[in-house]
């Protein structure tokens, strides 16, 4: 699912506020008759498949954040928030900023083709307000599996707010994938497939007792 403000959702409204981003996203999933879904995200997705469950627990069954975004927000001035902000319509350092945060930047192509598609009131709400959005204190109220997905060489996202993040969350599980990046999706989807795979099997299937259906940001 294109997030409102990028590729084909670029004419969604998308000011970069987390909650109205949720939001979207799941009228999105109630349009098309997604009921008792799992929602699933990268990066900025893990937080906005946190915020909907958050929101809607009676519609999510489980979480799965891969490298997400943490759940308390990111720290002020955070360079690679801010080389990013600034990066903006510069398509020169943003593939440069892509290949400095990827382990193969071969392998990033549709990540490339679709950061510069990106709107700019998108770009400058999420990276200079939406991003430092804390959900911390509610994540104890959480009642659905959630799973984070780390990469050991994730220099993106603070490791240690990622791992707080879990703590906080009532039977809350993480795997750490020693040698993943930020952009292990791209790099060893296989891998990130088995863990997932795994773990809808073994935390959601059995008490759903339904057909798991995915929903990705």
């Amino acid at each position: 699912m294109d997030l409102p403000g990028l590729a084909g959702s670029a004419g969604a409204h998308a000011d970069g506020d987390l909650s109205r981003l949720a939001e979207t996203v799941f009228d999105a999933c109630r349009e098309i008759g997604l009921t008792g879904f799992v929602a699933a995200g990268l990066s900025l997705g893990g937080a906005i498949s946190m915020r909907i469950a958050l929101d809607h627990p009676d519609e999510v069954q489980a979480v799965v954040g891969i490298m997400p975004w943490n759940a308390g927000g990111t720290s002020a001035g955070d360079p690679v928030i801010e080389g990013f902000y600034a990066a903006y319509g510069d398509i020169e350092t943003i593939t440069a900023g892509i290949a400095g945060i990827s382990h193969d930047p071969t392998k990033t192509t549709d990540l490339l083709r679709t950061m510069p598609t990106v709107t700019e009131k998108m770009w400058r709400g999420w990276l200079g307000g939406g991003v430092y959005t804390s959900m911390a204190d509610e994540l104890p109220r959480l009642r659905v599996p959630v799973f984070y997905l780390l990469g050991g060489q994730d220099f993106v996202v603070n490791q240690e707010k990622q791992i707080a993040d879990v703590r906080q969350i009532p039977g809350g599980r993480l795997v750490l994938l020693a040698d993943a990046g930020h952009l292990a999706c791209y790099e060893e989807p296989e891998l990130l497939a088995q863990e997932m795979r795994f773990f809808l099997d073994t935390h959601v299937a059995d008490a759903a007792g339904s057909p798991i259906r995915t929903t990705e940001a």
